[in-house]
């Protein structure tokens, strides 16, 4: 499992880098500025994240078939809520400047991209669909958490009280009217003529979300990283987390695929969407976010299939 995890571990950061490079040329080449970065992050927020968390609920969900369905979701809400308790406890004791982007980019994680090519390229054989589709149920919990605890996180300037109207957002929209369709029974209801543009959009967050991405790494500066900071969020992203995770699953008995998905969940490094939601809502931390994507994305080459093998053994 380790040698294969490796392998797709670091085909998947190269894809990763390779999208996000084409965002970097443009604004360094001067083609792209930070206005429409802000722009493709209205598009990313507001657009194609939305309508790929329709189109992926409303493809891969179906209670009926998926036993205890609702347990998947749990992954990435434990994985977050423990990486937020942790950062935040942290942060107050060490009395953390950029607390809340510190915060975020210790506990958010790249629950969709890598973990859904981890599955598809491992062999898995007869049960590569129904990992995928677990996969997606647990991105779900994620989407939950980072669309309202990780929006008034970076968004404090705009968003300095918590209330109701901060956790109401397009992402969340979406997601709560798939579930409400599949849940009601009316998934069947939708035509084709509907949903196939509905996935073709959707299809297109990644590249949006990458294009962003890389334009934000070319205005961050690299010459002065904020090594204190970053080491501390590498460590709980990369290390303590899925540390946390194998002693768990060591202890525990769980239902292996349940336990398959939660280690690979574990492993992953700081989700690139705060990148997004940072230009969306000008943070002023962008720096530290950026430099922690960065970071922990070259890393986890290294971690991913250190504790998988860990965890295959």
């Amino acid at each position: 499992m380790s040698s294969i995890s490796f392998q797709t571990a670091f085909i998947a950061i190269v894809q990763i880098f390779l999208l996000g490079a084409v965002g970097f040329f443009l604004v360094r080449r001067r083609l792209l500025d930070e206005g429409g970065l802000k722009t493709l992050s209205w598009l990313s927020i507001n657009v194609t994240f939305p309508f790929f968390i329709f189109n992926q609920i409303i493809s891969h969900f179906n209670p009926a078939s998926q036993a205890h369905w609702w347990a998947y979701p749990l992954i990435n809400l434990s994985l977050a809520l423990s990486g937020l308790l942790m950062a935040g406890l942290l942060a107050i004791l060490f009395g953390k400047k950029q607390r809340r982007e510190w915060m975020a980019v210790s506990a958010f994680h790249n629950a969709g991209y890598i973990p859904l090519l981890l599955v598809t390229m491992l062999p898995l054989g007869e049960k590569t669909q129904q990992l995928y589709a677990y996969v997606i149920l647990t991105i779900i919990g994620f989407d939950l958490c980072l669309w309202s605890l990780g929006v008034w996180l970076i968004a404090y300037r705009k968003k300095a009280k918590i209330s109701i109207g901060n956790f109401i957002n397009p992402p969340l929209i979406s997601m709560f009217a798939a579930f409400a369709l599949v849940l009601l029974g009316f998934k069947g209801f939708l035509p084709q003529l509907v949903m196939q543009p509905v996935k073709i959009i959707g299809d297109s967050a990644l590249a949006i979300g990458m294009l962003t991405i890389g334009g934000n790494l070319a205005l961050t500066h690299f010459l002065k990283i904020q090594w204190k900071d970053i080491g501390g969020a590498i460590l709980i992203k990369l290390v303590i987390l899925p540390t946390m995770a194998l002693v768990f699953l060591r202890l525990v008995h769980v239902e292996s695929v349940w336990g398959f998905i939660l280690m690979i969940q574990a492993c992953m490094p700081t989700s690139i969407s705060l990148s997004i939601i940072a230009r969306y809502y000008d943070n002023p931390g962008q720096n530290l976010i950026n430099q922690t994507i960065f970071l922990t994305h070259v890393l986890c080459g290294l971690t991913i299939p250190l504790f998988l093998g860990l965890y295959g053994q």
